[in-house]
């Protein structure tokens, strides 16, 4: 069960990272854009072994960031559609 909510935490992760850099919403000068590499080369590692044991702080570290990108998603994002582009 933690497991998977953990492969879960982290593809939220790993999309997300992705999407700052691709669609440039978030400031990636002074070495924002390698920070968020980081985040996704971590994160994409967390979800490729599978057989690695990771403790349940480490799990909920992982669903705590998963819902702030999520929530920043939603905040940059679907908030600035919903509203018709006035954030």
């Amino acid at each position: 069960m933690l497991a998977s909510i953990n492969v879960v935490a982290n593809a939220i992760i790993f999309a997300g990272s992705l999407w700052a850099v691709l669609t440039h919403k978030v400031p990636t000068r002074t070495g924002g854009a390698c920070v968020l590499a980081l985040i996704n080369y971590a994160a994409l590692g967390n979800i490729a072994i599978p057989g690695a044991c990771h403790s349940a702080p480490e799990i909920a570290l992982n669903v705590a960031v998963a819902i702030g990108v999520l929530w920043g998603f939603w905040r940059l994002e679907l908030r600035t559609h919903k509203s018709g582009g006035a954030a």
